[in-house]
Protein backbone atom coordinates (compact mmCIF):
# COMPACT_ATOMS: atom_id res chain seq x y z
CA UNK A 1 0.00 0.00 0.00
CA UNK A 2 1.29 3.67 -0.56
CA UNK A 3 1.88 5.81 2.22
CA UNK A 4 -0.77 7.70 4.68
CA UNK A 5 -3.04 9.26 3.36
CA UNK A 6 -4.74 10.99 6.63
CA UNK A 7 -5.64 14.19 8.14
CA UNK A 8 -2.72 15.14 10.03
CA UNK A 9 -2.55 17.77 12.74
CA UNK A 10 0.11 19.36 11.40
CA UNK A 11 1.51 19.09 7.88
CA UNK A 12 4.37 16.25 7.90
CA UNK A 13 7.21 17.25 7.30
CA UNK A 14 8.85 17.06 3.55
CA UNK A 15 11.77 14.08 4.96
CA UNK A 16 8.51 11.79 5.86
CA UNK A 17 6.67 12.02 2.54
CA UNK A 18 7.77 9.46 0.14
CA UNK A 19 8.92 10.72 -3.10
CA UNK A 20 6.91 8.79 -4.96
CA UNK A 21 3.26 8.76 -3.72
CA UNK A 22 3.80 11.77 -1.48
CA UNK A 23 2.55 10.82 1.55
CA UNK A 24 3.65 10.07 4.74
CA UNK A 25 5.69 6.96 4.33
CA UNK A 26 4.56 3.64 4.98
CA UNK A 27 6.74 0.38 6.01
CA UNK A 28 9.71 3.20 4.63
CA UNK A 29 13.24 1.15 3.28
CA UNK A 30 16.38 3.21 2.84
CA UNK A 31 18.62 2.92 -0.01
CA UNK A 32 21.93 2.69 1.78
CA UNK A 33 24.13 3.60 -1.71
CA UNK A 34 22.41 6.91 -1.72
CA UNK A 35 20.24 6.90 1.46
CA UNK A 36 16.98 7.82 -0.39
CA UNK A 37 13.59 6.77 1.65
CA UNK A 38 10.52 5.46 0.19
CA UNK A 39 6.94 3.38 1.04
CA UNK A 40 8.13 -0.25 0.80
CA UNK A 41 5.24 -0.66 -1.78
CA UNK A 42 5.99 2.19 -3.37
CA UNK A 43 9.68 0.90 -4.55
CA UNK A 44 8.70 -2.79 -5.29
CA UNK A 45 6.14 -1.24 -7.49
CA UNK A 46 8.45 1.37 -9.14
CA UNK A 47 10.99 -1.60 -9.18
CA UNK A 48 9.28 -4.56 -10.84
CA UNK A 49 8.59 -2.07 -14.04
CA UNK A 50 12.08 -3.33 -14.68
CA UNK A 51 13.90 0.34 -13.90
CA UNK A 52 16.68 -0.64 -11.22
CA UNK A 53 17.66 2.81 -10.66
CA UNK A 54 16.87 5.05 -7.69
CA UNK A 55 14.00 6.84 -8.65
CA UNK A 56 15.13 10.26 -7.07
CA UNK A 57 18.94 10.32 -8.46
CA UNK A 58 18.55 7.35 -10.76
CA UNK A 59 21.26 5.68 -9.16
CA UNK A 60 22.04 1.35 -10.61
CA UNK A 61 19.67 0.05 -7.23
CA UNK A 62 21.03 -3.16 -5.75
CA UNK A 63 18.09 -4.90 -3.57
CA UNK A 64 20.55 -6.15 -1.23
CA UNK A 65 20.98 -2.65 0.06
CA UNK A 66 17.76 -1.82 0.42
CA UNK A 67 16.96 -2.05 4.40
CA UNK A 68 13.91 -1.30 6.22
CA UNK A 69 14.01 1.97 8.50
CA UNK A 70 12.34 1.77 11.69
CA UNK A 71 13.84 5.13 13.40
CA UNK A 72 11.58 6.86 10.19
CA UNK A 73 8.51 4.52 10.84
CA UNK A 74 8.23 5.51 14.51
CA UNK A 75 8.62 9.43 13.85
CA UNK A 76 5.48 8.90 10.85
CA UNK A 77 3.21 6.42 13.38
CA UNK A 78 3.73 9.04 16.28
CA UNK A 79 2.21 11.85 14.20
CA UNK A 80 -0.98 12.80 15.37
CA UNK A 81 -4.04 12.68 13.18
CA UNK A 82 -7.90 13.30 13.36
CA UNK A 83 -9.92 10.16 13.44
CA UNK A 84 -11.04 8.88 9.75
CA UNK A 85 -14.82 9.55 10.44
CA UNK A 86 -13.85 13.10 11.48
CA UNK A 87 -16.08 14.61 8.95
CA UNK A 88 -18.77 12.17 10.25
CA UNK A 89 -18.42 13.34 13.48
CA UNK A 90 -15.74 11.49 15.59
CA UNK A 91 -13.61 14.09 17.45
CA UNK A 92 -10.96 11.15 18.22
CA UNK A 93 -7.10 12.22 17.31
CA UNK A 94 -4.41 10.90 18.30
CA UNK A 95 -0.52 9.05 17.44
CA UNK A 96 -1.21 7.66 14.31
CA UNK A 97 0.09 4.13 15.56
CA UNK A 98 -2.98 4.63 18.01
CA UNK A 99 -5.93 4.29 15.06
CA UNK A 100 -6.69 0.77 15.32
CA UNK A 101 -7.27 0.70 18.69
CA UNK A 102 -9.39 3.85 18.57
CA UNK A 103 -11.23 2.18 15.39
CA UNK A 104 -12.08 -0.72 17.56
CA UNK A 105 -14.41 1.16 19.38
CA UNK A 106 -15.50 4.24 17.16
CA UNK A 107 -18.67 4.66 17.18
CA UNK A 108 -19.01 6.03 13.35
CA UNK A 109 -16.39 3.12 12.37
CA UNK A 110 -18.68 0.83 10.09
CA UNK A 111 -19.02 -3.16 11.30
CA UNK A 112 -21.21 -5.82 9.83
CA UNK A 113 -23.69 -6.86 12.20
CA UNK A 114 -22.34 -9.97 14.50
CA UNK A 115 -25.77 -12.05 13.28
CA UNK A 116 -24.03 -12.24 9.86
CA UNK A 117 -27.45 -10.71 8.45
CA UNK A 118 -25.25 -9.32 6.03
CA UNK A 119 -25.44 -5.46 7.37
CA UNK A 120 -22.80 -3.34 7.56
CA UNK A 121 -23.28 0.44 9.24
CA UNK A 122 -21.67 2.19 11.59
CA UNK A 123 -21.43 0.94 15.06
CA UNK A 124 -23.61 3.91 16.76
CA UNK A 125 -26.58 2.37 14.43
CA UNK A 126 -25.98 -1.25 15.73
CA UNK A 127 -28.07 -1.16 18.79
CA UNK A 128 -31.45 -0.30 16.88
CA UNK A 129 -30.91 -2.90 14.03
CA UNK A 130 -30.22 -5.59 16.64
CA UNK A 131 -33.20 -4.81 18.25
CA UNK A 132 -35.70 -3.76 15.37
CA UNK A 133 -34.52 -4.36 11.83
CA UNK A 134 -31.75 -7.53 11.82
CA UNK A 135 -33.63 -10.35 10.24
CA UNK A 136 -31.47 -12.44 12.20
CA UNK A 137 -32.74 -10.83 15.42
CA UNK A 138 -33.72 -13.59 18.41
CA UNK A 139 -37.65 -13.13 19.40
CA UNK A 140 -39.95 -14.66 22.27
CA UNK A 141 -43.36 -15.39 21.37
CA UNK A 142 -44.99 -13.45 23.97
CA UNK A 143 -47.73 -16.03 24.19
CA UNK A 144 -46.09 -19.55 23.86
CA UNK A 145 -42.19 -17.95 24.93
CA UNK A 146 -41.10 -19.85 21.32
CA UNK A 147 -38.08 -18.38 20.58
CA UNK A 148 -37.64 -17.41 17.06
CA UNK A 149 -35.63 -15.46 14.54
CA UNK A 150 -37.06 -11.66 13.08
CA UNK A 151 -36.86 -13.06 9.76
CA UNK A 152 -39.87 -15.45 11.04
CA UNK A 153 -41.50 -12.62 12.26
CA UNK A 154 -41.52 -10.29 9.59
CA UNK A 155 -42.91 -13.56 7.18
CA UNK A 156 -45.94 -14.35 10.31
CA UNK A 157 -49.22 -14.34 9.96
CA UNK A 158 -50.21 -11.01 10.11
CA UNK A 159 -50.45 -10.88 13.66
CA UNK A 160 -46.93 -11.73 15.49
CA UNK A 161 -47.11 -15.34 15.75
CA UNK A 162 -44.18 -17.24 13.58
CA UNK A 163 -45.49 -19.52 10.78
CA UNK A 164 -43.97 -22.64 12.60
CA UNK A 165 -46.02 -21.75 15.80
CA UNK A 166 -49.71 -23.57 14.44
CA UNK A 167 -52.40 -21.56 14.81
CA UNK A 168 -54.43 -24.61 16.71
CA UNK A 169 -51.72 -24.65 19.17
CA UNK A 170 -51.97 -20.88 19.77
CA UNK A 171 -56.16 -21.69 20.37
CA UNK A 172 -55.57 -24.64 22.06
CA UNK A 173 -53.66 -23.02 24.78
CA UNK A 174 -56.00 -19.70 25.43
CA UNK A 175 -53.28 -17.64 24.05
CA UNK A 176 -55.51 -16.36 21.27
CA UNK A 177 -57.82 -13.13 23.16
CA UNK A 178 -60.55 -12.42 21.17
CA UNK A 179 -62.83 -13.76 18.04
CA UNK A 180 -61.46 -10.86 16.01
CA UNK A 181 -57.85 -12.10 16.09
CA UNK A 182 -59.27 -15.47 14.25
CA UNK A 183 -60.78 -13.01 11.53
CA UNK A 184 -57.77 -11.50 10.71
CA UNK A 185 -56.00 -14.43 10.74
CA UNK A 186 -58.93 -16.66 8.20
CA UNK A 187 -57.05 -15.03 5.00
CA UNK A 188 -54.44 -16.75 6.04
CA UNK A 189 -55.63 -20.29 7.68
CA UNK A 190 -57.03 -22.71 6.30
CA UNK A 191 -61.01 -22.91 6.77
CA UNK A 192 -60.93 -26.53 8.71
CA UNK A 193 -58.97 -24.75 11.43
CA UNK A 194 -61.44 -22.09 12.01
CA UNK A 195 -64.62 -22.67 14.37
Amino acid sequence: MPGYDYKFLEKPKRRLLCPLCGKAMREPVQVSTCGHRFCDTCLQEFLSEGVFKCPEDQLPLDYAKIYPDPELEAQVLGMNIRCIHSEEGCRWSGQLRQLQAHLSTCSYNVVACPNRCGAKLSRRDLPPHLQHDCPKRHLKCEFCGADFTGEAYESSLGFGYPKFIAHEDIRKRHYVRDNALFIKASVEISPKILP
